[in-house]
C-alpha cells in the first residue's frame, strides 16, 4: 500500500495490545530519496528531521523516538523545497510517498524529488564604490584580486543565495589581507526567474588603506612588552595585514608565558592610522604538575613537573620533571629558549637519566639532547637535534646464556625529524607525515656508526559524521657495516598497544630460545635493522548509547627483519580485532582485543615441535589512553 502526504492522514496513535502487531504505531523503518541528481541522499538527510532505527535499534526493538508524524514530513519536504530554492532551484518541487514495509506498522518514507532547471549567474561584475581613498588606492587588475574572482557567484554558476555571506567574507578578507581593515562588500543581483537568468553586481567598499601605528596592552603582569611585541612580530608603520593579526595572535597563545591572548581593532576614526588593542592572561610564574595513568602495558605510570617561566624576564623557562612507570623510569630537566632567531624557533637543552625494562633488555642511559625547532606553519614543524648518551645494556634474562649479556656504549647523533599535517584538531582529519633522520657517530665519538631512517604515514578519512577511516605505514631501516652487533635499544622492535595488536610490546619479530640450565626457557625477541608496519581501523562513534562512547575495528601487520637485504626470509605478519572506545575529558580511554592471524611457532610457545604455551598466546588484550595512531 502507497500513501502521499498530501492526500492522506495517518491513524492516531494508540497503545498496542500486548502480542498484537497490527495495533504499533506506525514506524519509519527507511527513509530514501528519488530524483535527486544533484545533492546526494546522505545531503539530504541532513536536512530533514526525519530518521529510521539504525540496524542495533531495530533488532531491540526501540523506535519511541521513530514514530510517523505526517505533519512532521511534510515540513521536512517544505525543507527540501528550501534547501534546493537557496541553491538556485526555485522550482523543486517535494513529493512524500509512504509505503508499508512487510508488518502494518512499519512504513518506508519516500522523498520524490523535481529538482527543474537552477537559475544560473548570466553576469558577474566587480566594482569600486563611492570611496575616493579607496578607489584612489585599489585597481581591480592588481593580482591580489586575482583568485577572488574564482568565487561561487561567478557567470555559469547557479545563483545560491546561500553563497552570498560567503562571497562578501572572501572579498572582504581579500581587501583586509591587502591594507583595508574598514573593508565592506555587499552582493546585489537583478533575478529573470523565467529567463532562469540572474546579473549579479559584487561592490567593494575599501575603506582607507591602514597602517599599524600603535599598540595597547592590557593584562600584563609579570611579562616584559618587549616579548610581546617580539613575538607578534608586527612593527609600527606596517601595513595592516590580517593574516598578521591572526598569526601574532596564535604566536602569543602558543607562547608558554601566556594562557589566553586576543588582538582586536577597538573604536577609532578609520583613517590611515591604526590603534590594536592586545589583551593577554599571564600563565602562573611558576606550576606543578602531577599526572597519573594507566595501560596494560606499563601498567602503572606517574609524572611530576615543576617548571619556572620567564627566567629573569627573558622568558626562558627551567623544568624539572620525574616520571615512573612499571616500563620505564626517567628523571630530566629542560631549558627552553623561545625565541632564536624570531618566533617561529626555539631551542631545548634537555639533560636526563633513564632506565627502560623491555621484554628483551634493559637499558641505563646518562646524558643530553639539544634540539632546535622551527615551526614553518601551524602544522608543520621541523626539528634538528644533537643527542649524546652513556648507555650501559643488560639482558633481562641474567640468569639465561645469551651471548650479549652486558654491553656498554656510547651515542653521538644529529637527527633531523619533520611533522606535516594537514588539519589541526582534537580529531585529526587528511594526511600526517612524520619523516626522521638520525646519523650516528658523526663525529667519532660514538662507539657505533650507523645511519637510521623512519617514515610515519598517516591517513584519517570521515567516512560520515560518525564514522572514521584510519590508515597509518611506518617503514624504518638502519645502515650499518656490521652485522647483528648494534645494541638492542638502537635496533627496531614491533609490536603492541600501539603497533601490531595481537602481539605484546616489541614481541613482533626475529627471536631466538633462551635456557635456564640447560632447560627451554621462552623465546626472547632480537629485533632487527628494517622494519616495516601498517594499521588500517574503522572508528565507528556510538553517542546514541551514551555520549563520547564508540567502538572500533582494527587490521594491523608488519614485520622486523634482521637487514633491509633480508626481508624475504620472514613474511609479513598480520592481527586483527576490535575494541571500546570512550572519549574522556583526558582523551580516549581503549580497551582492544587482538588475534594473531598468521603467527610463527616462537609466537604460541612451541620449541622444537613442543607446545609450551596456551591458547592465549593467540590473544593480545591492549588497554590504554589515547588512540592507537
Amino acid at each position: 500500500m502507497v500513501t502521499t502526504c498530501s492526500l492522506s492522514t495517518l491513524v492516531g496513535y494508540s497503545q498496542p495490545v500486548e502480542g498484537d502487531e497490527s495495533q504499533r504505531d506506525p514506524v519509519i523503518w527507511d527513509v530514501s530519496f528519488e530524483g535527486n541528481e544533484n545533492y546526494s541522499s546522505v545531503v539530504l538527510r541532513n536536512v530533514i528531521s526525519a530518521r529510521s532505527p539504525n540496524f542495533f535499534r531495530k533488532l531491540v526493538r526501540s523506535f519511541d523516538n521513530y514514530r510517523l508524524d505526517e505533519t512532521e514530513l511534510r515540513r521536512d519536504g517544505v525543507r527540501i523545497e528550501r534547501y534546493y530554492g537557496r541553491r538556485g532551484y526555485d522550482q523543486a518541487e517535494v513529493e512524500v510517498e509512504i509505503s508499508e514495509k512487510g508488518d502494518e506498522w512499519k512504513k518506508n518514507v519516500l522523498f520524490k524529488i523535481r529538482e527543474g532547471e537552477p537559475i544560473r549567474v548570466k553576469s558577474a561584475s566587480v566594482v569600486i564604490g563611492e570611496d575616493a581613498t579607496g578607489a584612489g588606492a585599489l585597481d581591480l587588475s592588481e593580482p591580489f584580486l586575482k583568485d577572488a574572482y574564482d568565487h561561487a557567484l561567478r557567470e555559469g554558476q547557479p545563483y545560491q543565495t546561500i553563497r552570498i555571506p560567503e562571497v562578501e567574507g572572501a572579498f572582504t578578507e581579500k581587501l583586509q589581507n591587502n591594507g583595508f581593515p574598514w573593508a565592506e562588500v555587499s552582493v546585489e543581483a537583478e533575478v529573470d526567474s523565467a529567463g532562469k537568468s540572474a546579473d549579479v553586481k559584487i561592490e567593494l567598499r575599501p575603506g582607507a588603506k591602514s597602517f599599524f601605528t600603535n599598540f595597547m596592552y592590557d593584562g600584563i603582569q609579570t611579562v616584559p612588552e618587549r616579548i610581546i611585541r617580539r613575538e607578534m612580530e608586527i612593527r609600527n608603520g606596517g601595513l595592516f595585514d590580517r593574516r598578521k593579526l591572526q598569526n601574532a595572535q596564535r604566536q602569543i597563545f602558543g607562547h608558554h608565558l601566556f594562557r589566553f591572548a586576543t588582538i582586536t581593532l577597538p573604536e577609532q576614526p578609520r583613517d590611515s592610522t591604526l590603534d590594536m588593542q592586545v589583551r593577554i592572561r599571564e600563565n602562573p610564574p611558576r606550576t606543578l604538575e602531577t599526572m597519573i595513568g594507566v595501560g596494560s602495558e606499563d601498567l602503572l605510570r606517574g609524572q611530576v613537573s615543576w617548571r619556572h617561566r620567564n627566567i629573569n624576564g627573558t622568558g626562558h623557562r627551567l623544568g624539572f620533571n620525574l616520571r615512573g612507570s612499571f616500563i620505564e623510569q626517567r628523571i630530566g630537566a629542560d631549558y627552553l629558549v623561545p625565541y632564536v632567531f624570531n618566533s617561529r624557533s626555539s631551542f631545548v637543552a634537555a639533560p636526563f637519566a633513564q632506565r627502560r625494562l623491555e621484554p628483551a633488555f634493559e637499558l641505563m642511559r646518562l646524558g643530553i639532547t639539544n634540539s632546535l625547532i622551527y615551526q614553518i606553519e601551524r602544522a608543520k614543524t621541523v626539528t634538528g637535534s644533537y643527542e649524546f648518551t652513556i648507555n650501559e645494556e643488560v639482558s633481562r634474562r641474567q640468569e639465561v646464556s645469551l651471548p650479549d649479556t652486558v654491553q656498554g656504549f656510547n651515542i653521538s647523533s644529529l637527527a633531523f625529524t619533520g611533522y606535516f599535517s594537514e588539519n589541526i584538531s582534537r580529531d585529526p582529519e587528511g594526511w600526517v607525515l612524520q619523516p626522521s633522520i638520525e646519523l650516528s657517530g658523526t663525529f667519532g665519538e660514538a662507539t657505533f656508526r650507523f645511519q637510521k631512517l623512519t617514515m610515519d604515514v598517516r591517513r584519517y578519512e570521515p567516512v560520515s559524521s560518525t564514522t572514521t577511516l584510519a590508515g597509518r605505514i611506518n617503514l624504518g631501516t638502519i645502515f650499518y657495516t656490521q652485522p647483528d652487533s648494534l645494541p638492542s635499544n638502537i635496533r627496531f622492535f614491533t609490536g603492541g598497544t600501539n603497533s601490531v595488536r595481537g602481539w605484546s610490546r616489541q614481541d613482533l619479530g626475529p627471536k631466538r630460545p633462551a635456557f635456564l640450565e640447560g632447560e627451554f626457557d621462552g623465546f626472547v625477541p632480537v629485533g632487527g635493522r628494517a622494519v616495516f608496519t601498517f594499521n588500517l581501523e574503522v572508528r565507528q562513534q556510538l553517542n546514541f548509547l551514551f555520549n563520547g562512547f564508540g567502538m572500533g575495528v582494527f587490521l594491523d601487520g608488519g614485520q622486523v627483519w634482521r637487514a633491509i637485504d633480508r626481508i624475504s626470509e620472514r613474511p609479513v605478519q598480520f592481527g586483527t580485532g576490535g575494541g571500546l572506545r570512550y572519549q574522556s575529558p583526558i582523551g580516549p580511554v581503549r580497551i582492544d582485543i587482538g588475534y594473531k592471524i598468521n603467527p610463527f611457532d616462537e609466537d604460541l610457545g612451541r620449541f622444537r615441535g613442543e607446545d609450551r604455551g596456551s591458547a592465549w598466546d593467540r590473544i593480545g588484550i591492549h588497554f590504554s589512553i589515547g588512540q592507537a595512531f
